[in-house]
């Protein structure tokens, strides 16, 4: 069984390359990713801890507008090669959101304190573009999940959990650093 494994670890890579060679996978909804901000998250259960026993994560958004109510984000721990994907982020307008009914409303969570404390930025897109974009991002409101804690498991276990941004003057002091740095470096 464990040479089998094995065996096909080496083989499924190359298997797929010539497939895709051979005949192109259709990779629409991927190639429908039109927008890239980079942001912060924090467990909406640890909100109410002190900044420094919060678990503030810095996120890569990559974005598709499905439809004019709803933006859809697949969410990565970096944005170099290797990333993992770790989650989703959907997105609606602040009319969609007020028509949620109240039990929904709870899971979803304002951008403007996001966009106004400058933990949201489009890297890359030159400062008019991105003011316009996060003008229009800052009257959104996102439903958040991570379904892989990284930094503690090798894979994807548990339960989802439900993200929220972190609150503006409540970053934590790795958190500025990561603020500080992603303004020289954009790579993480």
């Amino acid at each position: 069984m464990k040479s089998t494994v094995a065996l096909l670890s080496c083989l499924l890579p190359l298997l797929l390359a010539s497939a895709v060679r051979a005949e192109p996978q259709d990779l629409t909804p991927v190639r429908q990713i039109e927008m890239y901000l980079d942001g912060f998250h924090n467990y909406k259960r640890e909100v109410g801890l002190p900044p420094a026993k919060q678990s503030q994560l810095r996120v890569a958004h990559y974005c598709s507008h499905y439809s004019p109510e709803l933006i859809q984000c697949v969410l990565y721990d970096g944005n170099g090669k290797g990333a993992r994907l770790i989650g989703v982020e959907y997105v609606v307008p602040e009319a969609v959101y007020r028509g949620l009914p109240a039990a929904e409303r709870k899971y979803w969570h304002p951008h403007d304190g996001e966009v106004d404390s400058g933990m949201l930025v489009l890297p890359g897109l030159p400062a008019d573009q991105q003011k316009a974009v996060l003008a229009t991002v800052r009257k959104t409101w996102g439903k958040t999940w991570h379904v892989w804690d990284y930094r503690q498991d090798k894979l994807p276990f548990g339960e989802p959990r439900l993200m929220w941004p972190v609150a503006p003057g409540q970053q934590s002091e790795t958190t500025r650093k990561a603020m500080q740095e992603r303004a020289r470096n954009p790579a993480f």
